[in-house]
Parts: structure tokens; C-alpha cells; sequence
């Protein structure tokens, strides 16, 4: 049985923006809805409010009510998943970037993957171990999260995209 995957914000937002733009490859937009139906891809309701705060066509994608059920609320497991991560982040880190990142949907995302078995897609890198930032990749290691780039994703799921 393939992974679920759970995707994190920048993936949407650096789609939009930088590789994938509604306008000129609208393909892209349609895949996740195809993956989403399939029961593949799947986001976490903090995505989507995160996202919410933006003004823009991706806010619209992401509003509409079909795509609901896409953006997962937060499960049980996933909230003591969370408050394990919340505890392991603030012992770690600086206050103010365990704060940072604890107010964020990323370590939901992380929590709600690991408790469903997925695969968390970021395009946050990795950073070394003598940096303060608190990122995606670092806690998902420390949490035996896999993860991988929204690239990895496309290509784990055979995604094509052709004129």
C-alpha cells in the first residue's frame, strides 16, 4: 500500500508562485485534486488557515468547499503526537523560535503524519545541527517522520504534466 503524503504550506504557495502558477499550468492544480480524491495527498486544517491569510488565487483554490475534507483536522493521536513534538522543541530551542514554529501548522503537519503513517512534503531544507531555526525536516527526523519535496512527491506518484 503506497504512503499517504501531507503537505505543507510552502508547497502550495511556492506552486503558485514560483513553478506551477494557475495560470500557466493549471495541470498541477488538477493533479492535487485527482490525488486528493484518490485518498493520497492530504493537508492539515492549519494548512488552510495559514493559507487563509493570504489574498490571493491560491486563497480561492484552497476555500473552496469541495477541498474541505482535503485539509484534515487534527486526530487524537495526532494530539499527543503534537504535544510530544511541542515538548521536544521547546527543550531544544530558543524560546522565541520554539514559539515560531509551535504557533505554525508545521508541527501539526508533522503530527498528523506521523500518526497516519504519511510521508510530510516541504520544500523547507534540512539545517544543521548548529542552527536555531526550528525546521520541518530536523523534527521530522527526530520523530521518524519521512519526508521528502513537493519533485519527490510528483515523481512518487507518477505525475504527468504534458501539452
Amino acid at each position: 500500500m503506497m504512503p499517504g503524503y501531507f503537505l505543507d504550506t510552502n508547497v502550495f504557495i511556492q506552486a503558485q508562485k514560483v513553478y506551477y502558477g494557475m495560470d500557466i499550468v493549471p495541470a498541477f492544480w488538477e493533479w492535487l485534486d485527482k490525488e486528493a480524491l484518490a485518498g493520497n495527498i492530504f493537508s492539515s486544517s492549519l494548512v488552510l488557515e495559514e493559507l487563509k491569510k493570504g489574498d490571493d488565487e491560491l486563497v480561492a483554490w484552497a476555500k473552496e468547499a469541495h477541498r474541505k475534507p482535503f485539509f484534515e483536522v487534527p486526530t487524537a493521536s495526532a494530539q499527543v503526537i503534537f504535544a510530544a513534538i511541542s515538548e521536544y522543541v521547546i527543550h531544544h530551542f530558543k524560546r522565541e523560535e520554539a514559539d515560531a514554529f509551535l504557533d505554525g501548522a508545521d508541527p501539526w503537519l508533522i503530527a498528523q503524519a506521523k500518526a497516519a503513517g504519511a510521508v510530510v512534503v516541504t520544500m523547507e531544507a534540512k539545517v544543521g545541527p548548529g542552527s536555531s531555526k526550528v525546521k520541518i525536516p530536523n523534527i521530522c527526523e527526530q520523530f521518524d517522520v519521512p519526508y521528502q519535496n513537493t519533485f519527490e512527491l510528483l515523481r512518487a506518484l507518477g505525475a504527468r504534466f504534458r501539452l
